[in-house]
C-alpha cells in the first residue's frame, strides 16, 4: 500500500468517525428532583425529541416533548409559549417551557447558561404554593444512524490497519 493510498483511507475513516460522532442525538431523556416547597422530595422526568441541526451554540424548537410531575403529563401541545432545547457545543443546557394554566400546578423549566447544573424547574400549585428543583441527569439517546456511522468508521478504520499490517509483514519476510 502507497504512503497516498494510505492517507486516503485513513482520510475516509477519519470523516465517517467524525460524522457519526459529530451527529446530534434527537431525542433526550432528562430527570430532576424539587428541592424545596410542600413538594420537596417529588421527581420529574420527560423528553423531548428535535430533527432541526443544532448550531454549535444556541437553541433549537422541539419536535416532541413531554414534563411528567405531581400526577401529570404536561406537553409541547399544552405549553404556553414555544419550547425550546439550549446546548452550548455539545452541551446540553436544559429547555425552555412554560405551562401555566393546563392543570392545578402550573411550570417552568428555564435552560442553564453555562451549564445543566444551572437549569431550574419551577412549579406553583393553586395561588399560593411554589416551589423550585433542578436537574439530576440527561440522557442523550443517539440518533440510529449516527451508531451506524460511527461503526462503519471504526470497522473501516479496522480492516485498513489489519491490510496495513498484513503487507508489512509480507513485505519484512
Amino acid at each position: 500500500m502507497t504512503l497516498t493510498t494510505s492517507w486516503r483511507t485513513l482520510l475516509a475513516v477519519s470523516s465517517l468517525t467524525l460524522a457519526g460522532l459529530s451527529a446530534q442525538a434527537a431525542t433526550i431523556n432528562y430527570f430532576g428532583q424539587v428541592d424545596s416547597g410542600p413538594l420537596t422530595g417529588s421527581s420529574f422526568s420527560g423528553s423531548l425529541s428535535y430533527s432541526d441541526p443544532v448550531a454549535a451554540d444556541g437553541s433549537v424548537a422541539l419536535d416532541a416533548f413531554t414534563l411528567d410531575f405531581n400526577g401529570q403529563t404536561y406537553t409541547l401541545a399544552s405549553g404556553d409559549v414555544p419550547a425550546l432545547a439550549w446546548f452550548d457545543g455539545v452541551n446540553f443546557l436544559g429547555v425552555d417551557y412554560v405551562d401555566l394554566d393546563s392543570f392545578n400546578t402550573a411550570v417552568q423549566l428555564t435552560a442553564g447558561f453555562f451549564d445543566l447544573s444551572e437549569a431550574v424547574f419551577s412549579y406553583q400549585e393553586g395561588t399560593s404554593t411554589q416551589g423550585l428543583g433542578g436537574f439530576t441527569a440527561a440522557n442523550v439517546v443517539p440518533e440510529p444512524t449516527s451508531a451506524a456511522l460511527l461503526l462503519a468508521g471504526l470497522g473501516l478504520l479496522g480492516a485498513s490497519r489489519r491490510r496495513d499490517t498484513r503487507q508489512v509483514s509480507g513485505r519484512q519476510k
